[in-house]
């Protein structure tokens, strides 16, 4: 399957290419689909290792691909770079291959519990995939809202679940907000329009990962003002030069969807490049890591956007905003 953070990638690494590569040499982004399955990512990893062809593990997109492969990168000491995901295995302790350039699904929700705040939101109902990762996620959210005021009551769901009875049992809690913490669109699009159904005239809110595009597309009209938030700037921020040279490569590649998820790729690929010309003419994986913790706001400048690494620091960005779903699959600030 292919991602939108690959795509925002591969038009980026296009572009180098075309222009000669970096010191000679082409940058091959080679794929293989996960199925989201955790012994496939291993398996995968494992072939990539076992080739000998394999620079650095770059752009694994999801939870359950990501955190399978983090042992077998660590263990074989190859960089595992810029993953598309922000699950908290990636983020819990530090890890000399390991880089990421986006904030966690933590810090995601943790920034929706301030906009609570600011919309009065006191009554949470937070609908989560049984069984899966959005548990952890929710686990970790209440760990660290402790104190906040703020009531979250939870609700388990799968993709067959009866959502007009869980509509039900939540129009009982009275919630001012709604949370989505799962990355399944279908069950997200399913309590959406159940509980509007119902009656329901309260905000849904949700993290990156909720299948943004997937959504939007399922719900139509009924997307407007769902609440997400974003780990990349907005590809309709028309002032910023970075996403102005986004949308002049996507064109370039014949590629007109924009998303977050594409220009996640975008940067994560233009970061890859200029840690591979600092690392030299005769790049190791050792150049190519010392090379990433020297990139910092202070001496690169990718146009709007702040990259922030350090020998002590590879979580690149932290940085958090929110949008609305319009209605019609774009976003607004």
């Amino acid at each position: 399957m292919v991602t939108p953070c690959f795509v925002g990638a591969k038009a980026y690494f296009s572009e180098v290419n075309a222009q000669g590569g970096v010191y000679g040499r082409r940058i091959e982004l080679q794929t293989r689909d996960d199925a989201n399955s955790a012994r496939q990512a291993q398996d995968n990893t494992e072939a990539f290792i076992r080739s000998g062809a394999i620079f650095a593990l770059f752009g694994y997109g999801g939870w359950v691909g990501s955190e399978a492969a983090l042992t077998l990168a660590t263990k074989a000491r190859i960089p595992f770079l810029f993953p598309c995901s922000g699950a908290l295995p990636l983020y819990d302790d530090f890890n000399r291959y390991v880089f990421t350039i986006r904030a966690s699904y933590l810090q995601e929700y943790l920034r929706l519990f301030h906009l609570f705040e600011r919309f009065g939101v006191k009554r949470v109902t937070a609908i989560y995939q049984k069984q899966s990762e959005g548990e952890r996620v929710l686990a970790e959210v209440q760990r660290h809202t402790r104190g906040s005021g703020i009531v979250v009551n939870k609700i388990g769901a799968t993709v067959t679940s009866d959502f007009h009875t869980i509509a039900r049992q939540m129009m009982l809690q009275s919630p001012d907000g709604v949370l989505l913490v799962n990355g399944n669109s279908a069950i997200n699009a399913s309590i959406v329009r159940s509980l509007r159904a119902a009656g329901y005239l309260g905000r849904f809110f949700g993290a990156s990962p909720i299948g943004q595009k997937a959504l939007a597309d399922d719900l139509g009209q009924r997307s407007r003002g769902v609440v997400v938030t974003q780990v990349a700037p907005s590809p309709w921020h028309f002032s910023m030069p970075l996403v102005v040279e986004y949308r002049r490569l996507m064109a370039a590649a014949g590629l007109s969807e924009l998303s977050f998820g594409s220009m996640e790729g975008f940067i994560a690929a233009r970061v890859f490049v200029e840690a591979l010309r600092r690392a030299g003419p005769h790049p190791t994986r050792e150049k190519l890591i010392k090379a990433l913790e020297g990139i910092n706001d202070g001496n690169y400048a990718l146009g709007g956007f702040a990259v922030n690494f350090s020998p002590t620091n590879h979580h690149g960005s932290s940085f958090v905003d929110a949008s609305l779903m319009a209605g019609d699959a774009t976003f607004v600030n």
